[in-house]
């Protein structure tokens, strides 16, 4: 470990940081808006920084959700910081994978001296954002935006493109500039860094962009330094010797180890996200050297409706105190009865207006079934073939009533070819 940012060298400083990320602008949910959710997440950044006197507020990446975001959402982001701003809160922001990073870094040198900080070029990962403390200390916070590694590799003289290469030797030269800035200051100095990765043991979900990494929704993401994928998951080794790591990309808030963390998105973009914790991390810098557990809270923010998948028959699903739980929800269904039930997606959107997924899993989708084909070989009767065919594309038999039909349909094209031609010239 460097001497020069040694986590346990510094005296007390009293700095007090939110740290979000991940905000995505101008992003729906399986196409519906959440213009309105959005807008509610970012009253609660600012009233949350308010409430928790943060001195400074964190942005690790993916402020908006595409390059070209939508006019609603810049105005949504303007209004948000200058609301932070005239509160006398700090803010500095990193792009993201999903950010347009020259788009996001417009006006960035006049923004900086109201105190918006942007962090969205290479060199800008090794100018830190220096902030006074009231003890007379100095807090520094490293913004890395995010590097495409094929893109950055080349000006860094790495032999290998990749995400740990890269993120490696950013972070060397991040320590150099912290050490020898440290020396240069009277006070004490606490280190930040934020970043836009993947990391090491870290847990996706399905609304992540890949960024390289084979990433399966819901289970951990390992480092390995055998494959490309595996050199996309950057190992925790990296941000040894900061006092807090403010990592953004992935949307469950999560703990890596005592100062290496994900704040996650405020808002659920997926169903894989319905169990993650949603929220911020607030940091007190003056208990970090202390214990890195006991200096950090989770703030939980309940924002938008809630995400819920639900399994099992249709009888289930349509029971009074499930709908009654989730009618409000976004709701993902699978159906698991034997056969396929009627009318079960117009009979489920009628109890759940937010209905955004629907599939049949029962054992009629799953079991071995003959092909048409076959059935059409084994049919003794034109009512074979056509109840044939509906089981073969419905994974369900005809009902009683449906049989009924279908005879009387079968019927009366028989009787119409009995019927004699009528006779040329009228009556």
């Amino acid at each position: 470990m460097s001497p020069g940012i040694s986590v346990t060298a510094y005296s007390v400083v009293t700095m007090r940081i939110l740290h979000t990320s991940d905000w995505h602008l101008g992003r729906g949910f399986h196409g519906a808006p959440l213009r309105e959710e959005q807008s509610q997440m970012l009253a609660t950044v600012c009233a949350e920084a308010a409430e928790h006197s943060a001195d400074v507020v964190l942005v690790s990446g993916d402020v908006y959700d595409r390059a070209l975001p939508p006019e609603w959402a810049v105005k949504q982001l303007e209004d948000c910081l200058l609301q932070l701003v005239q509160a006398g809160v700090q803010v500095i922001i990193t792009s993201g994978n999903h950010d347009s990073a020259q788009r996001l870094g417009f006006g960035r040198g006049l923004m900086a001296a109201s105190g918006v900080h942007i962090r969205s070029s290479l060199q800008d990962a090794w100018d830190p954002v220096e902030l006074d403390d009231d003890d007379g200390g100095t807090v520094l916070v490293y913004g890395i935006p995010y590097l495409e590694p094929q893109l950055y590799a080349g000006a860094l003289e790495l032999e290998r493109a990749n995400h740990t290469a890269v993120i490696t030797e950013v972070t060397r030269r991040i320590r150099e500039h912290a050490e020898a800035r440290t020396a240069e200051l009277a006070g004490p100095v606490r280190t930040v860094l934020m970043a836009h990765l993947f990391a090491a043991h870290g847990i996706a979900s399905e609304s992540e962009r890949s960024i390289g990494a084979a990433a399966t929704p819901e289970q951990p993401l390992e480092h390995h330094e055998e494959t490309l994928g595996g050199l996309a998951v950057v190992p925790l080794e990296v941000f040894s010797g900061f006092d807090y790591v403010a990592l953004g990309h992935l949307h469950g808030r999560q703990r890596l180890s005592p100062r290496v963390r994900y704040s996650g998105a405020p808002l659920r973009y997926s169903f894989s996200e319905e169990n993650q914790a949603k929220g911020a991390w607030l940091v007190e810098t003056s208990r970090l050297a202390e214990d890195p557990d006991a200096a950090i809270a989770a703030l939980d923010w309940r924002i938008g409706r809630p995400v819920k998948r639900l399994r099992g028959p249709l009888s289930q699903m349509l029971d009074p105190a499930v709908i009654e739980q989730w009618t409000e929800a976004f709701v993902q269904i699978t159906l698991t009865d034997d056969e396929r039930p009627e009318r079960a997606y117009p009979r489920l959107r009628e109890v759940y207006p937010h209905l955004m997924s629907y599939s049949y899993a029962g054992a009629a989708a799953t079991g071995t079934h003959a092909t048409y084909s076959q059935k059409l070989r084994e049919a003794e009767s034109e009512y074979d073939v056509v109840s044939g065919f509906l089981t073969h594309v419905r994974h369900r038999a005809p009902s009683e009533e449906e049989t009924l039909i279908l005879q009387q349909a079968l019927e009366d094209v028989r009787s119409a070819e009995h019927q004699p031609p009528p006779r040329e010239g009228g009556a």
